[in-house]
């Protein structure tokens, strides 16, 4: 006869598997468009910068819905809202594939970030209330290696996709994956995972929490630092690096990798240092690996793993700094992890603001040195989190 307790890990690994899927969409829909600026420019007889700005649209909107949407849905079961969510990307691509103008694209992405919105951050509160305490940080890693698959497959797949078959159809072959995945969030998730309806002022309750504060700080500051050498990492490799053109989509493959193999050691190394040193050790790392990215010689056999390096200590941070928001106060976890994908989001955008204006000031090649101030100071937000 099966031992019941021994059958219990596989459904929560598959949910899990099912969540990071759902968190994927999160990603591909956030940063597909940029695969497939150049068709959609194009289609909708636009300028290619107001393609790009669908990104900026999509961001703003996530950032301030994700925690509203915790706020006023927050006691709904979490399967529900997911599927929901999902549901409402898959409908909101669909738009944007039969989008006649960009003002219609432009509501299409207002959707994809409010579904979005939905999704992720209950996912991640989601995964973190399926296993026990000791094992949340691993939970946390699981979910988000789908938003890491989709930083590394996301654009690509979308280009290949628009590049073949036509950016409407991408849109469509997106939409009807993440509608897909709708009815088995539902099958593999029960009712008794939700969290709880927060008041406004729950919300700056939170804010209010000097651990809690400056731990969601120190996400948007990393991510800050990290977008402003990412933002323009395939002109940085051409013009600063010296790779041909050809290889540049390899080299970014490579980046994406680093980060996918950084994901997943996570949680290891969070078992040994804790999350608190595992994201003090990650940040330092990072700093590290951008000031020699900044000193190297053009030499790809040196920059290569050096950017590797970068990527898996960058992404390496965001399943320890989430595990710390739920210990901090696990009550509060589903508004502390969406004001968290908030931070992921306005740290996104501003990056991606200071690159574009340190490249027209002072020029590409001072990036990587950016970065590293800018995760020095994720790192300095980081450790004052830690006196309470």
């Amino acid at each position: 006869m099966t031992d019941p307790e021994a059958a219990q890990p596989v459904p929560v690994r598959t949910a899990l598997i099912v969540l990071a899927v759902a968190y994927f969409f999160v990603g591909a829909t956030s940063l597909g468009v940029i695969g497939l600026v150049a068709e959609m420019s194009a289609g909708l007889g636009v300028r290619e910068s107001a393609i790009a700005g669908l990104v900026t649209i999509f961001a703003v909107c996530y950032a301030v819905s994700a925690p509203v949407a915790q706020a006023v849905l927050g006691g709904i079961a979490r399967r529900r809202l997911i599927a929901a969510g999902v549901t409402l990307m898959a409908v909101s691509c669909f738009i944007c594939a039969i989008a006649p103008d960009y003002l219609t694209a432009a509501a299409s992405r207002v959707g994809m970030a409010l579904g979005a919105a939905i999704t992720g951050p209950t996912a991640s509160a989601a995964g973190a209330a399926m296993v026990p305490p000791e094992q949340r940080a691993r939970a946390l890693a699981a979910v988000f290696t789908g938003l890491t698959v989709a930083s590394v497959l996301g654009m690509p797949l979308a280009s290949f996709l628009g590049q073949t078959f036509g950016w409407r159809v991408a849109w469509v072959i997106m939409g009807l994956a993440a509608l897909a995945t709708a009815p088995v969030v539902l099958r593999v998730m029960d009712d008794d995972n939700r969290g709880s309806r927060a008041t406004l002022s729950v919300l700056l309750s939170v804010l209010r929490d000097r651990a809690l504060a400056l731990s969601i700080s120190t996400t948007a500051l990393q991510l800050m630092g990290q977008f402003i050498t990412y933002g323009l990492l395939a002109v940085w490799l051409v013009q600063v690096a010296e790779a041909p053109h050809h290889l540049v989509p390899l080299l970014l493959f490579c980046f994406g990798i680093g980060g996918v193999l950084g994901n997943q050691v996570s949680s290891v190394i969070a078992g040994r240092l804790g999350p608190e040193g595992t994201v003090t050790a990650c940040l330092v790392t990072v700093i590290l690996a951008l000031a020699t990215l900044w000193l190297l010689p053009p030499v790809l056999w040196l920059i290569v793993p050096t950017m590797m390096m970068w990527s898996a200590a960058g992404l390496m941070v965001m399943a320890p700094l989430q595990t710390r928001l739920v210990r901090l106060d696990p009550g509060k976890s589903n508004l502390s992890l969406a004001l968290n994908a908030s931070a992921v989001y306005v740290g996104m955008s501003v990056g991606s603001a200071v690159s574009a204006a340190a490249y027209e000031t002072v020029g590409i090649s001072v990036l990587p040195l950016l970065t590293a101030v800018g995760i020095a100071m994720a790192l300095l937000a980081f450790r004052a989190s830690l006196v309470r």
